[in-house]
Formats: C-alpha cells, structure tokens, sequence
C-alpha cells in the first residue's frame, strides 16, 4: 500500500521503521503514557514485526510526514475477508495535536471502504484517551457498546489519584483484586463514510 496525502503518507511497514518508532519520546502527560510505543529491545519488536507481519488476520502500515519521518503506525487486526477489520492507531508524543492522525484517518477511511473493499470498520479506544474519542466521534464513529479491561498500566494509578483527574474516575472500576478501565467500542460502515465524505462533514 502507498496513500500519499496532503501531508502524510501511509506505506506498508517496514521493519526498519521500528528503528524510528524506538526514538519517540514518551507523553509528558500521564493521560496518554499507556499509549506510548512499548519500551523494549529492538530484537523484541522484531519478533513482534515478524509475527504479525505473517498473520494473515493482520495488516501493518507506517504513517510518514512532509519530511518523511515515520511518525506513527495504523494497524488493522480481526480481519474478517472484506467484511470488516479492528483499527489501531498510533502517533508518536512529538507529532500529536497537528492535525495528523485526523489526516491520516480520514485518508486510510478513503482506501478502506474503497479500493480495500471492506464493509465495516470497528475499533475500541479508551474512555480516558480524550485526544482519540474526540476524534473518532467527529470522524463519525458510533459507540456501539463498552467492556473494562485491566487498568494494569502505572499511570492510570496517577490518574485514579491526582486531583487534576478527578473527572476520569468514573471510568475506572474496582474490586478487591483489580482496577479496571473503560473501554468504548465504536464502529463505521461503507455507507455512513460515504455519506460523510460526500457532504463534506467530519473535522
């Protein structure tokens, strides 16, 4: 795949984008750290490359500037033939708040329900990743349903604690044992993209 854009490109990854993606600083804001690229060594995210790059039921793609800078990952998993596909998307602490992930949707949206030929795309994003919610929900995306999952990241323990969070503690759930975070699962289909792309909605 090769989707030049007005200021992003998206590609196929290669694995030596990870080399790239090692350098990006981590979020200031304790908000956003859970969606830091994993800190590891560069022979586990190889091994990482590799295994999902042979999985047929996932697809890898690099997000690239003006400059040619890799600055973030899209991926899709769950594929279902063309019916459907699960997004993730990822851009790197430096290049966030620019407008380029809003891009870099909205031309992946374009190649997803045209050329790719998928029906339905879904997606799951964190109820405390405010950045991203607002951002699929001006997209278009409908919340379809939600589910908790472990809260096992060490800054959604600032975030259950610090004052300047207080409005994020409804998200989170307790028991004895665990934390848990909210999680909204959202959805798109061929038609309502297209319906938005034509009257020109969306940001």
């Amino acid at each position: 795949m090769y989707l030049p854009g007005q200021r992003i490109t998206i590609r196929t990854m290669r694995q030596e984008d990870l080399d790239e993606m090692m350098q990006w600083r981590p979020f200031a804001d304790p908000l956003y750290r859970p969606f830091d690229f994993p800190r590891q060594s560069k022979a586990d995210h190889i091994r990482w490359f590799e295994w999902r790059r042979r999985d047929p039921s996932r697809r890898l793609y690099t997000i690239l500037d003006e400059e040619l800078k890799v600055i973030g990952s899209l991926t899709l998993r769950d594929i279902e033939g063309r019916r459907s596909a699960r997004l993730g998307i990822t851009i790197g602490s430096d290049y966030v708040s620019q407008g380029y992930g809003t891009e870099a949707m909205r031309l992946f949206l374009d190649a997803y329900f045209g050329g790719m030929g998928f029906a339905v795309m879904v997606l799951d994003v964190a109820a405390t990743n405010l950045r991203a919610l607002r951002c699929y929900r001006a997209l278009g995306f409908v919340q379809t349903g939600s589910h908790y999952r472990l809260a096992n990241h060490p800054s959604f323990r600032i975030l259950q604690k610090e004052p300047r969070y207080r409005h994020l503690r409804p998200y989170f759930q307790h028991t004895a044992a665990v934390s848990k975070v909210l999680f909204y699962d959202m959805r798109m289909t061929r038609k309502e993209w297209q319906a938005i792309s034509q009257n020109g909605d969306g940001p």
